[in-house]
């Protein structure tokens, strides 16, 4: 056992996170392939992630003779997608703010088509064999502080207005601590229709599926460039592939491609992970497998593995310039700091569990924290990025977006609300970089101060409303407890 008073600073960024490095562990070394070549093709996807790997899939659901290239500047899963926490589950908790966007039905047809992306993760997992570690066991949202009573009160509400409330359950403290017996938390809401995943083995899995089908994935391959010209002209390098169509599938990088570097900005989340603690863990009762979160804007979210681990995270890592993804974004250990004292703040039961890993990367965050998918270029280049720390259940609806409007299918799904929508837009550098920087300082020390149930002085509570007085939804949208 190791001792609570142990030193406990592991560095990230010195290696792979532990998922990806599991992951990469587990399955068979890739026959040699012959390196890219510039050429034709139907479709070009740029990015590995999440959301390329899905639109290709479907894509190929739709026509399995289908030509798509996959360009990759990493491996896949080597980005956000191998480094999140796994949770899988949909936007019940938005419904307020796609009710307010869309109107009611168009937003319960969001809420729905996003939910089913729980199951839909679950069957391409059982039809090809990938061993993700899928669970659904819930995802409990916390209030683990007086500023973060009642956070869930208006989904819960709309949820019961609109016909759904067994989507959004509200828990009792003594009910919530049932599931986790933390002393910090409070009251909650429980999304039942939730999971957690090995988010880099489903990433692999889908590689490994799509190679299977003829997809062509080049690794180590950055675009560079997009031009549309009679064609669609990827570049990569010397490189040069053409297409009736492509996929910009990039995630946080996004934010530093012309045509998008406004309607985004990169955050970064930081996760640590424990040795083994099965004890404790029967000890806190937290034996269901429930993903958790609290409901600060700067979120905790914490997960169990099924070697008795805790994996945490918290998003409180530095802002980017001109959509670069430098070192802050992984190498910051005053970050992995905060991220410790968070999971020692909300699990003291973990005092004496090491920490043996930590890791960070980007995220991208829309203005109002939903995703932004349309197209460019006269409709022949896709996107689709602004998942802002939430992608693994709403990459898979991405790509269901994508490839009915890739593949000009008529399934309704290519239609819905969150579609080809306005979003208001970020200022220019460097405005954006500094104010990012700083609303994101003062979100964070906000959240602290909360935390210890104290008030934050006035210049912290201006800055952290000033994002929505601005008109981005972004920062705390109520005000409660000593706030």
């Amino acid at each position: 056992m190791s001792g609570p008073n142990r030193q406990e600073a592991p560095q990230p960024g010195r290696q792979r996170s532990y998922w990806l490095r599991e992951a990469l562990a587990a399955e068979p070394d890739d026959p040699p392939r012959e390196a890219p070549q510039s050429g034709s093709c139907d479709v070009v996807v740029i990015g590995g992630g999440y959301t390329g790997l899905w639109t290709a899939y479907f894509l190929t659901e739709q026509d399995p003779g289908i030509r798509i290239a996959i360009l990759e500047q990493d491996i896949c899963g080597g980005g956000p997608s191998g480094r999140n926490g796994g949770f899988v589950h949909g936007w019940w908790d938005q419904l307020p703010l796609l009710e307010e966007l869309h109107g009611p039905d168009r937003a319960l047809e969001v809420a729905s088509e996003a939910d089913a992306s729980v199951d839909g993760i679950r069957a391409f997992c059982d039809r090809h064999g990938v061993d993700a570690w899928f669970r659904r066991a819930g995802y409990l949202r916390v209030s683990a502080s007086v500023a973060q009573d009642g956070d869930g009160d208006d989904a819960v509400a709309a949820c019961r207005r609109l016909g759904v409330g067994d989507e959004l359950i509200p828990l009792s403290p003594d009910e919530v601590r049932e599931r986790c017996a933390s002393p910090a938390f409070r009251g909650g809401v429980l999304m039942p229709n939730a999971a957690t995943i090995q988010p880099a083995r489903l990433a692999r899995g889908l590689r490994r599926v799509l190679l299977d089908r003829g997809v062509a994935v080049h690794e180590g391959t950055r675009a560079t460039g997009i031009a549309v010209d009679g064609a669609v002209v990827v570049r990569a390098g010397d490189l040069r592939f053409r297409a009736d169509q492509a996929v910009l599938a990039v995630n946080a990088w996004a934010a530093g491609w012309p045509r998008h570097r406004s309607s985004l900005v990169a955050w970064g989340s930081y996760m640590v992970l424990t040795e083994p603690a099965p004890e404790a863990l029967e000890r806190i009762g937290w034996t269901g497998g429930e993903a958790i979160a609290d409901s600060r804007f700067t979120v905790h979210y914490f997960r169990t593995t099924p070697d008795g681990r805790v994996a945490f995270g918290a998003g409180v890592g530095a802002a980017g310039y001109g959509g670069r993804i430098g070192a802050s974004f992984e190498r910051d250990g005053h970050a992995v700091g905060r991220a410790i004292a968070g999971l020692r703040r909300l699990l003291p039961e973990l005092a004496g569990t090491a920490v043996t890993e930590a890791w960070g990367g980007p995220i991208d965050v829309s203005p109002d924290r939903l995703p932004i998918i349309g197209a460019t270029h006269g409709g022949r280049v896709h996107h689709a990025h602004g998942y802002s720390g939430n992608g693994v259940g709403p990459a898979h609806l991405a790509g269901r977006i994508l490839a009915a409007r890739v593949g000009g299918s008529d399934d309704p799904v290519g239609r819905l609300a969150i579609v080809d929508r306005a979003v208001r837009r970020f200022p220019p550098e460097p405005i954006r970089y500094v104010g990012a920087r700083v609303v994101r300082e003062a979100l964070i020390r906000r959240d602290e101060v909360s935390d210890r149930e104290r008030r934050p002085g006035p210049i912290v509570r201006l800055l952290v409303r000033l994002p929505r007085l601005l008109g981005y939804r972004l920062g705390p949208a109520r005000t409660g407890g000593p706030d």
